[in-house]
């Protein structure tokens, strides 16, 4: 009954360093994804008015959009941006 007992705590030993390794791995994941993140360019400032408008005309032929409008929007987004 001892050896029993013996192989189930160095089992258990095996089981607690896999969780430590699965922590590990789960810092380093969400540290790279607040890299990822911060570096990621946003809407407002890869988007140009001009691509956005022809891309609305695209899929919207009586769209009454125009260029100002989307200059407009992408104000708004990086506005909203700003505050979050």
């Amino acid at each position: 009954m001892l050896d029993v007992k013996w192989v189930l705590y160095s089992g258990n030993g095996d089981l607690g360093l896999k969780v430590q390794m699965f922590e590990a791995e789960l810092k380093e994941a969400r540290r790279s994804r607040e890299q990822n993140k911060n570096s990621a360019p946003t809407v407002a400032e890869s988007a140009e008015p001009t691509d956005m408008l022809d891309q609305l005309k695209a899929r919207r032929k009586k769209s009454r959009a125009d260029l100002a409008d989307m200059e407009a929007v992408l104000g708004l987004l990086s506005y909203l941006e700003e505050s979050d």
